[in-house]
């Protein structure tokens, strides 16, 4: 066995992040210098190799007897705990980012209420110059902007997440960028050259499919980058939901509370469609879905205890 398959051998389990990474590469180093030591003084190999495996088994010694739970927490206080999440560099960017939409939403309204845009364009933009003047400045400040937001955003690690790669925040990135260039270029195409709203549409469609199926494609494939803490919150809520879903009687009377809201909001929609109309009566379904929810977190309270 390699020195590189010992090491991870001894972490396996643990969160894969960049520190650990480094650290387990610290140890590798450490142990390839102890063996060279050794095997200089005149000790074969195998034997150099297992007294340096036999010195980190006795600093891990204590960390082998307790559960791999508390390992995790154990490693992660003493070798993964965040003291400054932002560093100047990534607050910089974080600033010049929105700097620059700002800077693209002033210039546009700026553009838009004194029409000073002018074009090549302008005999075909004349009717809309001034809002197509303000969509050509968004779409030059915006999508950069957005690009900057999502992979500083990706690229950062909270108190909830580990970071993304930074390969995988850049393709991030360039969906967001492209999806945002889709929304100015849309509206762009309907003003300036007066086409109609299918036309329009047609336009955002080369940009919202791709920029979708990319985003489908990093989420569907992104490694899960909950930190323990997370997970294990996340695993008891589950626990919890499934213990009040599994009551026969818990699941009887959400079921009759969950009728009734529905059965009086449907009542509800009916006499205020006739008594003031219909275009207002809709909204009785979006406060049915409030006390709804409100029921059921009432009722998942109990089972959490």
């Amino acid at each position: 066995m390699d020195t590189k398959t010992y090491i991870d051998s001894l972490f396996t389990g643990y969160e894969d992040t960049g520190t650990m990474r480094d650290f387990k590469e610290e140890l590798q180093s450490n142990m390839e210098d102890r063996i060279a030591s050794l095997t200089a003084r005149g000790m074969n190999e195998g034997a150099a190799f297992e007294k340096a495996a036999g010195e980190l088994g006795d600093i891990s010694a204590l960390a082998d007897q307790i559960s791999l739970r508390k390992k995790q927490e154990i490693f992660q206080d003493a070798y993964m705990g965040i003291r400054n999440y932002l560093h100047p560099g990534r607050v910089a960017a974080y600033v010049i980012a929105g700097v620059l939409a700002i800077l693209g939403v002033a210039i546009a309204l700026i553009t838009f209420f004194t029409g000073e845009s002018q074009s090549a364009f302008d005999a075909f933009w004349e009717p809309n110059k001034k809002l197509v003047g303000a969509l050509g400045v968004l779409f030059a400040f915006i999508p950069p902007a957005a690009a900057a937001f999502t992979f500083l955003g990706m690229t950062q690690e909270t108190a909830s997440r580990y970071p993304c790669s930074k390969k995988r925040s850049a393709w991030y990135a360039v969906a967001a960028a492209i999806l945002c260039a889709g929304g100015i270029i849309s509206p762009l195409t309907y003003f300036a050259v007066d086409r109609g709203l299918m036309e329009a549409v047609a336009t955002l469609i080369p940009f919202f499919i791709p920029a979708l199926a990319l985003f489908c494609f990093l989420r569907l494939t992104e490694k899960d980058t909950r930190k323990p803490w997370v997970r294990e919150r996340y695993e008891k809520e589950l626990r919890v939901s499934r213990e009040m879903w599994n009551d026969p009687i818990a699941a009887a009377r959400f079921g009759m509370v969950s009728g009734a809201i529905w059965i009086f909001a449907a009542g509800l929609f009916f006499l205020i469609g006739f008594l003031v109309g219909f275009r207002f009566s809709w909204l009785v379904f979006i406060f049915a879905v409030a006390v709804q929810l409100a029921a059921q977190s009432l009722m998942m309270k109990p089972a959490a205890r």
